[in-house]
């Protein structure tokens, strides 16, 4: 089945949720954790297409509600990105009282996109002082091209290094193998699909470029504790 058939099939089956599916709010923070704007941000629209939730009896003090929702969302999706929590949360600080500040719905809508934007620079920022250029070109080409076949010649091949330097240098700086990198960001990637939509573990294996359910199965197992099939039913 083809990637675009199988993303449509996950798109419907997430439409069919009153409030924002909790699918759709982790492949948000997913693309935010990654560094990938059009992702996050085409879910964001996703999202708010669909009917918001009603937290209070103001339509301007629900908006209010929900925005200090995702703000938290976001911070922590930033804490996960390696962001020190005390930046994370000084970011958060500011964002609730500005919401707290706007009373026009329009503006408050458009608030939200504001603030996605300041956690993709702060999470950027971090990045960039801990980071050497090289690995940040490799780790964004991967989160980029998650469910792609990815190995170590085209990596080397998009950095013009050899393999062995890359190999080295990657580790060295970032603290795990360049490959156990790749399949732990696919695993991560992949538990979204596993626990939130109907798609059969042979697509799942398949969207993110395996060469069949079992050796997807295995690499899940390794760097998730479980089988994709044990995911699924766990809690």
């Amino acid at each position: 089945m083809s990637e675009k058939i199988i993303y449509s099939k996950i798109e419907k089956y997430a439409s069919y949720y009153k409030h924002p599916s909790y699918y759709l709010e982790r492949k948000m923070l997913n693309a935010l954790k990654r560094g990938i704007r059009k992702e996050a941000i085409e879910t964001l629209n996703v999202i708010n297409r669909m009917e918001r939730a009603r937290l209070a009896d103001s339509p301007v003090r629900s908006v209010k509600n929900s925005l200090i929702a995702s703000c938290t969302l976001f911070t922590r999706a930033a804490i996960d990105a390696d962001v020190p929590p005390e930046d994370a949360f000084s970011h958060s600080d500011v964002h609730i009282l500005e919401i707290e500040a706007l009373n026009n719905l329009y503006l408050l809508k458009k608030y939200e996109y504001i603030m996605l934007e300041d956690y993709f620079q702060l999470i950027e920022k971090y990045r960039q002082e801990h980071y050497s250029p090289l690995t940040i070109k490799i780790v964004q080409h991967i989160h980029e091209n998650i469910t792609d076949r990815i190995t170590l010649n085209s990596i080397s091949a998009l950095v013009n290094r050899s393999t062995a330097y890359i190999s080295m240098f990657f580790k060295h700086e970032v603290g795990i193998g360049l490959m156990d990198y790749i399949n732990l960001n696919k695993a991560e990637e992949s538990k979204y699909f596993i626990k939130y939509t109907n798609t059969s573990i042979a697509e799942i294996a398949y969207l993110f470029s395996y060469c069949n359910p079992a050796y997807f199965s295995n690499i899940f197992k390794k760097y998730i504790g479980m089988t994709p099939s044990e995911f699924r039913m766990s809690k």
